[in-house]
C-alpha cells in the first residue's frame, strides 16, 4: 500500500473555474475547457526528469504521464516545485520510496523518444543538467585522491553514449568506464559552478570536501 504525500488530483479549473476530481479527465473531455500549455521551464524539468531517473507511461491509454521516484523527500517535493500545476500528487510506498505523477497530458507524448536516451539534436541546458544531476549524478574520490570527481551511472549505451556527447558539447572532458561517465576534477568544479546552488535533498552533491559530504549524505538517511 502506499499513501497520498501530496494530492493534487483535483482542483479548480482556470478556464471555467469549476473544481473537479480529475482535472485531466475534465480536460481531455469537456468541449470548452482544453489542457493548459506546458511552460518552457516546464519542458526544462521534463526533459531533466527524463535524462534522469524518470519514464513516461499512459495505463489507460490517453496522454502519458511522468513518474518519477526518490527515497529523499526533499528532492521530489523540489522536483514537484519545479513541474508546477502539472503534477497530479506525490504518495509513499511502504519500502519508504517517494513517487511523483504528473496529470496525463499530450504534450508528453513528443517525450516518448526520450524513454530510449534523448534525441541526436538535444542540448544539455543548465536547468536540465542541473536536475539530471541531482537525480542520477554523484561524486566520487579515486583512491587516495582528495579531489571528487562527478559521475553518473548509465547501464543503457544509447543514452550514454548521447549524455557524453551533450556534455562534450558544453566543453567538457568526459571519461567513460563500466557504464559510468565521470568529470575530472577540475571539469567537476566547473560543472558545479556552472549548474548553481545545491537543489534540496541532494546538498551532498555539492559538497567537495570528503568529510563534508559524508556528513551532508548521513543526514539523508
Amino acid at each position: 500500500m502506499s499513501e497520498w504525500v501530496v494530492d493534487a488530483r483535483g482542483g479548480v479549473c482556470n478556464q471555467c473555474e469549476n473544481e473537479f476530481q480529475r482535472l485531466a479527465q475534465h480536460w481531455s473531455r469537456n468541449q470548452q475547457c482544453s489542457y493548459p500549455d506546458v511552460g518552457a521551464a516546464q519542458h526544462e524539468a521534463i526533459r531533466g526528469c527524463l535524462v534522469g531517473d524518470g519514464n513516461l507511461d499512459n495505463p489507460n491509454d490517453g496522454p502519458p504521464a511522468l513518474r518519477i521516484a526518490s527515497m529523499r523527500r526533499a528532492h521530489i517535493e523540489w522536483i514537484r516545485d519545479q513541474l508546477g500545476w502539472l503534477v497530479r500528487g506525490v504518495t509513499r510506498d511502504t519500502d519508504g520510496a517517494y513517487r511523483l505523477r504528473t496529470l496525463s497530458h499530450p504534450t508528453l507524448g513528443r517525450y516518448w523518444t526520450w524513454t530510449d536516451g534523448p534525441p541526436a539534436d538535444w542540448t544539455l541546458t543548465k536547468p536540465i543538467a542541473r536536475l539530471w544531476y541531482a537525480c542520477d549524478g554523484g561524486l566520487e574520490w579515486p583512491g587516495s585522491s582528495t579531489q571528487p570527481r562527478a559521475t553518473w551511472t548509465i547501464t543503457d549505451d544509447a543514452k550514454r553514449r548521447a549524455c557524453k556527447q551533450a556534455l562534450a558539447e558544453q566543453g567538457y572532458e568526459v571519461m567513460v568506464w563500466d557504464r559510468r561517465l565521470a568529470l575530472p576534477f577540475e571539469a567537476t568544479e566547473r560543472f558545479l559552478a556552472w549548474v548553481g546552488d545545491p537543489t534540496p535533498g541532494s546538498e551532498h552533491k555539492w559538497a567537495t570536501e570528503r568529510e563534508e559530504y559524508e556528513r551532508r549524505r548521513g543526514e539523508l538517511s
